[in-house]
This record gives structure tokens, C-alpha cells and sequence, in this order.
């Protein structure tokens, strides 16, 4: 087992933990988040970005994956946090296992469309990869994003990331496999970025 399967671990205190930025706050996703979270997935245009949420996306498929993640699915190395402001939940960040590299881990978000392009998904990125590196003890963290998602591209590079490689990716929203750009983040490059005046955790950029 690698370093970093190793360092994904469970964290007693994950369900009470909170990790506040200038704009967002993190938080364990909970049950009474599925309404929001369904009326922010009912949009073919966030969910097609996703590799493994479905379309359509209703009700009861959020209610299921929150109740995974009560559970813990199984999969104590899987944390995903809830991106809350002012408004409410807006998205979903998290650190997991890679599916197709499982000794990996990866950074994966979304946002609800409203909320697109305006720094938010910066933010919640530094929160989480924070969480990663100081509290996980990781390394180094990959991500990636669909060839046709360079929005999110530009978000993962602001956060540090370079490309490594592209593969193919299924995609259950589209049915079908897609290009998929993946990029890796050490925590070196990570911790010099926060220590940069344009690059720190609260970057609204």
C-alpha cells in the first residue's frame, strides 16, 4: 500500500469538523442538505462534468449518496465536505480515493451553476487541500477534468496543479467514456502557494 493510501485514514472528529475561508465554509454534507442538493444537480450542465453522478438527478439519488456518506459507504477514505456561504450549500468538495488509481488520492468538486466564476471553487479547493496536506498528512494530490471542461481546468491551476496525462474516463451522466485531463498537486507547490501574496487559501480568484 502506498504513503498515501496509508495517510487516507478516518478522522474521529470528521462529522463536527468545520474549515472556514473569507467566503465559504466546509462542512460534513448531511441528510437534510438532499432537496438543495437535487435542485442544484436537476442541470445537465453540472452534472455532465461529473464522472460518476447520474442524469437525470433527482431527489431520491441525493438522498442515497448522503446517506453513503452517513454511513461512511464503506469507504472511510472518502471526505467529502458541503461548500456553504451566505446562501446556503452551493456545491460539494472533496478528498477521495482515485477509482482508477485507488492508491491515489483526489480532489473533486462541483458548484451550482448560479455560483460558477466567482472564486468559490478557488476557495473551497485551498480549504480542502489544506485538510489534505495538514490534517491527512498527504504528499501529493492528483485531480482532473473532462477535456471539455476547461473552466474547471483553470480552477485546478490556479490551485497549483500541472498536467500529468490524459486518459479516458467514463462518464455515467453521458454514458460513455471522455478525454479526461489529470493533474497532480505535490505538497510543496501547495505549501509555496500559500505562503505567496496572490496564492493563499482565500484566493477569491
Amino acid at each position: 500500500m502506498s504513503v498515501a493510501a496509508q495517510a487516507l485514514k478516518a478522522i474521529p472528529e470528521i462529522d463536527s469538523l468545520r474549515l472556514a475561508g473569507a467566503r465559504v465554509t466546509l462542512r460534513r454534507p448531511l441528510l437534510s442538505d438532499a432537496a438543495r442538493i437535487a435542485e442544484l444537480m436537476n442541470d445537465y450542465g453540472v452534472v455532465k462534468n461529473l464522472s460518476r453522478a447520474p442524469w437525470p438527478y433527482g431527489l431520491e439519488d441525493a438522498v442515497s449518496w448522503l446517506t453513503h456518506v452517513a454511513g461512511h459507504g464503506g469507504k472511510p477514505n472518502d471526505y467529502p465536505f458541503a461548500i456553504v456561504t451566505s446562501d446556503g450549500l452551493i456545491g460539494v468538495v472533496g478528498i477521495s480515493t482515485n477509482p482508477q488509481n485507488p492508491e491515489a488520492a483526489e480532489l473533486g468538486y462541483w458548484l451550482g451553476r448560479f455560483y460558477w466564476g466567482r472564486g468559490f471553487a478557488t476557495e473551497a479547493g485551498w480549504l480542502a487541500l489544506g485538510f489534505a496536506f495538514d490534517m491527512l498528512g498527504l504528499e501529493e494530490v492528483e485531480a482532473g477534468h473532462f477535456a471539455d471542461n476547461a473552466a474547471s481546468g483553470r480552477v485546478l491551476k490556479k490551485l497549483g496543479f500541472t498536467y500529468t496525462q490524459d486518459l479516458a474516463r467514463f462518464s455515467r451522466a453521458r454514458d460513455c467514456d471522455v478525454l479526461c485531463r489529470m493533474m497532480v498537486l505535490p505538497r510543496r507547490r501547495f505549501e509555496d502557494g500559500t505562503n505567496t501574496a496572490e496564492g493563499g487559501r482565500n484566493n477569491g480568484g
